[in-house]
């Protein structure tokens, strides 16, 4: 397991350096100066010569690599272009991402499991199912958040339209976030379901009088937690690509907003915080999805049917 998870951090490191690499590339091909671009016209030469060395303008860029390498090995992101540290402005912005798409993670699941669950139970609504969530999975995500916005905040009145300042801020940014992804767990659950119920164990079930909600309960859930769970896993990651969508539709400052920001203000550091976070998460959740797949390869191995 050591070996394995060593491989992972290994490459992880590389495609980090390759990424910050191109960060810095894209940074030193902007035309103008940065310094002033923030600065603006009434900027006087020490306002100036402070932003040049807070934006790396005058590094090049290996020598710049080789600074913000040695900081990163220090844990150290430096400040932003404001003066704040880069830690600190990340941590509070991916805190209020975190709790966005955890929600939407949550809702994304009990959606796509109840209706995949409730569908084969109850056949007659089972259509209907599935011609909505294809729908919502052809559909973009900005789509599906304009209209929830409209319809809950704008008409119904039910939520506040963006911003964090009420307590269930993030049920409506969170349910237009997890709807696609609850779209996909839909249609994973409905076809297992579908594949399972063809398979032996069941049809003995069912001949030894199990009812219909007993075999799904004790059986096909049971054997199916593992694979939805890694399938789950796998579409967390999408959640931080989303959630930019999300947060600047319903003014919430998280990652989404700060990462936008920091591009807006040739922040370079603020970008390089954001990305290492970022990856780090990617890389924790693909690192869980794996051992994931393992145990369930392994169970697969040692499992009898019924």
């Amino acid at each position: 397991m050591f070996p394995y998870i060593a491989r992972k951090l290994l490459s992880f490191v590389i495609l980090l350096t390759f990424l910050i690499f191109f960060i810095l590339i894209l940074q030193k091909s902007r035309e103008g100066s940065a310094a002033l671009i923030l600065g603006g016209q009434r900027a006087d030469a020490k306002e100036l010569q402070l932003l040049e060395e807070l934006t790396g303008n005058k590094l090049s860029i290996t020598g710049h690599f080789v600074i913000v390498a040695k900081h990163l090995v220090q844990f150290d992101f430096g400040n932003t272009i404001s003066g704040q540290p880069v830690i600190f402005v990340v941590l509070n912005a991916f805190l209020k991402t975190i709790v966005l798409a955890g929600f939407a993670g949550a809702f994304a699941l009990i959606y796509g499991v109840s209706l995949g669950i409730y569908g084969h139970y109850n056949t007659s609504v089972q259509k209907y199912f599935e011609k909505i969530n294809y729908a919502m999975m052809s559909a973009p995500i900005f789509i599906i958040a304009l209209v929830l916005l409209w319809v809950f905040s704008l008409w119904l009145n039910w939520f506040m339209p963006g911003g964090v300042d009420s307590v269930f801020w993030f049920i409506l940014p969170g349910i237009a976030l997890g709807l696609k992804s609850g779209a996909h767990v839909y249609i994973f659950t409905d076809e297992y379901m579908r594949r399972e119920l063809s398979k032996k164990y069941v049809l003995t079930a069912k001949a030894y009088g199990y009812k219909k909600h007993r075999v799904f309960s004790k059986f096909i859930f049971k054997n199916m937690s593992l694979p939805l769970f890694s399938f789950w896993l796998l579409e967390l990651g999408s959640y931080l690509a989303g959630a930019a969508i999300v947060e600047m539709i319903y003014s919430i400052s998280g990652v989404g907003n700060l990462l936008l920001r920091a591009l807006l203000r040739y922040d370079v550091n603020l970008l390089i915080g954001i990305l290492v976070l970022v990856s780090a998460m990617i890389f924790i959740i693909t690192i869980v999805q794996e051992l994931v797949d393992r145990v369930y390869a392994g169970f697969l191995g040692n499992h009898d049917e019924f």
